[in-house]
């Protein structure tokens, strides 16, 4: 936290011989920084006129004289000075007589006081208070502790002026504390160790408190007290198919926690009488109790007095518990690719359906319900006719339970369809352009014979020759004419 640089108006007053002063200005400021001291004349051009600085009405802090200062090597000038107090020549015309002193010390703490000896004799014309204050961060450490407490201790090393110096706990509240160990060093600086023990967890700060110079500072530490409940240990110790028994088991916590079950929701479980055993000022508790539903289930072990709470979580699957459901893809049908979801030996009943990817319900026959000893078996088919990725998912909302299997439903099934059913015309098909071609080819083959028998038979009627022989024709037959 750094310091505020303050000023205020604290009083007004007149020296004693009646003559008027300036108003006392207190300026605050950390020790180690610059601090300026401010003094002027309205307005007016002091480039030739004389002013002077000067702490507690003795010690010659600075002076300009017509151009001329004595803030280096001078004699007259006081040795804490030197060298370390300047003024602003550019300012000089419109009358500002102000200086700085550099890298301030809990020495220069002082009234300071600005004159001009021969243009206002006897006139103070700046009056300030300067308070230089060193604000330490303050040390904090663990010193040592048993299990149920731990011991504290802040120092606040060097502070000016002297601090006030507390413990506080996270909400602020003041801790208390032994009687705090004050020493003071040359130069009115204060040593300070404050120690406490404290018996809770907590986020401790130790803050140190300078109202003089309106400054506050604190450092934080975190205590974890040993006997703060150490996490839960859970198990299931028994059970059937309807039930299991839970146990939880905190030990070596102080103070006393309560101690309860829960489950998902954050509900209170019903639960036995805890078994609480006290060693030590610690104390051992075990809590059991009886489930009849799939769920999560929590073990909350809360120490109020530290404001500490913590937790251990189990699983609980009953027997009952719908397993992950079987499914088949059955085959083709008529209306597309048959799926069979089967859920076994469930209690209770779960409630079962088909989804899409989607999300969307897809209709399905009529469940196929089995019971056997208090347990369902349920089949559920359904007719799907897109390729998708289904899921049949069964439900048992009175132990908040559900869960699924899913199955892609791939293209090829259906094409293997189209192509069966495609087939049927293909075969009609063939049929008619067998029973056209055969007639076909049986008549040209008809016409060939036909064109075949006349071609012989009138190779067979050019065949007799007809010879000239003195003026008659002859034939070459047997006959004659």
């Amino acid at each position: 936290m750094k310091l505020l640089l303050l000023v205020s108006f604290l009083s007004l007053w007149r020296r004693s011989d009646g003559t008027g002063a300036a108003p006392i200005n207190k300026l605050l400021v950390k020790e180690g920084d610059d601090v300026t001291l401010p003094c002027s004349i309205s307005s007016k051009n002091i480039r030739q006129v004389l002013f002077d600085w000067k702490k507690d009405k003795r010690q010659e802090v600075f002076m300009y004289d017509k151009g001329k200062v004595y803030d280096k090597g001078d004699n007259r000038q006081d040795e804490q000075f030197r060298g370390r107090v300047f003024h602003f020549p550019e300012h000089l015309d419109v009358g500002n007589a102000s200086i700085v002193i550099r890298a301030t010390k809990l020495t220069d703490s002082g009234d300071y006081t600005c004159l001009f000896p021969l243009l206002l004799p006897d006139i103070i014309q700046s009056n300030i208070e300067l308070v230089v204050g060193a604000a330490p961060k303050p040390s904090v450490t663990i010193l040592d502790g048993p299990p149920d407490w731990a011991r504290l201790r802040c120092e606040v090393l060097g502070a000016s002026p002297k601090p006030d110096v507390q413990w506080q706990n996270r909400a602020g509240d003041i801790v208390p504390a032994e009687e705090p160990q004050v020493s003071e060093r040359e130069g009115g600086r204060y040593d300070i160790i404050l120690q406490t023990t404290v018996n809770k967890t907590n986020n401790y700060r130790c803050v140190s408190t300078q109202e003089e110079i309106n400054h506050q500072i604190y450092t934080e530490i975190f205590a974890q007290v040993h006997g703060a409940a150490p996490k839960p240990s859970v198990s299931i110790l028994d059970g059937t198919t309807d039930w299991a028994l839970l146990q939880c088991e905190v030990l070596g916590a102080f103070p006393k926690p309560d101690v309860q079950w829960q489950n998902r929701a954050g509900d209170i479980v019903p639960a036995e009488e805890p078994q609480v055993s006290e060693r030590g000022g610690r104390y051992d508790i075990i809590l059991q109790t009886t489930v009849t539903k799939t769920d999560h289930y929590r073990c909350v072990s809360t120490q109020e007095e530290i404001n500490h709470q913590t937790h251990a979580e189990i699983f609980v699957l009953l027997n009952g518990a719908v397993p992950e459901p079987n499914i088949k893809i059955l085959g083709e049908t008529k209306e597309g690719v048959q799926l069979q979801c089967s859920v076994r030996g469930a209690s209770p009943k779960p409630d079962v359906h088909w989804q899409n990817r989607a999300g969307d319900i897809v209709p399905a026959e009529e469940p196929q319900v089995s019971e056997r000893g208090g347990r369902y078996d349920i089949i559920l088919q359904t007719t799907v006719t897109k390729t998708d990725n289904y899921r049949c998912v069964s439900t048992q909302e009175e132990i908040h339970h559900q869960t699924h299997a899913e199955t892609y439903v791939h293209d090829n099934l259906f094409k293997d369809k189209t192509s069966h059913c495609t087939s049927v015309p293909m075969v009609v098909i063939i049929t008619i352009i067998v029973t056209l071609v055969i007639p076909l080819l049986v008549i040209a083959l008809l016409v060939k014979t036909i064109m075949n028998q006349r071609k012989n038979a009138k190779q067979k009627g050019s065949s007799t020759e007809v010879l000239p022989l003195n003026g008659h024709q002859l034939s070459n037959g047997s006959g004659s004419t």
